[in-house]
């Protein structure tokens, strides 16, 4: 596939996000701003996102500044999050990130790579999606569904999601790339799933012979 009919699918998939999807109810299920989406997105690692919105619409509904999450006492918070799983590893990311966005940041969630990539339990992906969902930051954060289809349509010939990372900043476009993951994310997670391709209700099967390109992965 060639990247202009791969940006194709990517208007379509954009207009025709399933609400029905776990990424549509996580993005949804809070009050988003820049610090609950970065403190949101260390509660996702490693966890459903149905867990996580779950987790997110109790706590981010009602806190919004760092300030406010350190009302709660660690016990508190640990009983929140465990729905998410390694609950008190996470408990205690989000206080030490939130004490450190205090100390050095004046409260505010840092808007760059490198600042961000200085707290303590942030990593690469986190900080791709931070930048891409709070600043617009032109980057493509990449998960398990992305490296997944854009390698199963042969957009990108990669091992893993770092490298899958890497070459899709360089050759997607920037107008592209702040919604990339959200539309490969839920049409992942309810069309072109990892164990069932549901092409019956697909709305790109047709599309430049796709299916017949398809070898899943």
């Amino acid at each position: 596939m060639i990247l202009e009919e791969f940006l194709q699918i990517l208007n379509i998939l954009n207009q025709n996000i399933d609400t029905d999807s776990p990424a549509y109810k996580l993005k949804y299920s809070y009050k988003r701003n820049p610090y609950t989406i970065l403190m949101t997105t260390l509660l996702s690692l490693r966890t459903k996102d149905e867990n996580t919105a779950k987790v997110a619409s109790k706590l981010f509904n009602t806190i919004q500044t760092p300030q406010q999450l350190l009302q709660l006492s660690q016990e508190e918070l640990e009983t929140i999050v465990r729905p998410t799983g390694m609950y008190r590893q996470k408990a205690q990311t989000l206080i030490d990130i939130s004490q450190t966005l205090i100390n050095k940041f004046n409260s505010k969630v840092p808007q760059t790579k490198d600042e961000l990539l200085s707290l303590k339990g942030v990593g690469e992906k986190t900080a791709n999606i931070v930048l891409n969902n709070a600043f617009s930051g032109g980057t493509i954060a990449v998960d398990t569904h992305v490296h997944r289809l854009c390698n199963m349509w042969n957009i990108i010939d990669t091992k893993d999601e770092k490298q899958s990372s890497k070459v899709l900043n360089e050759i997607i476009p920037t107008q592209y790339k702040e919604n990339l993951n959200f539309s490969l994310v839920s049409f992942g997670q309810t069309v072109c799933t990892i164990k069932n391709t549901k092409c019956d209700i697909c709305r790109i099967k047709n599309i430049y012979n796709l299916c017949e390109k398809i070898t899943l992965i």
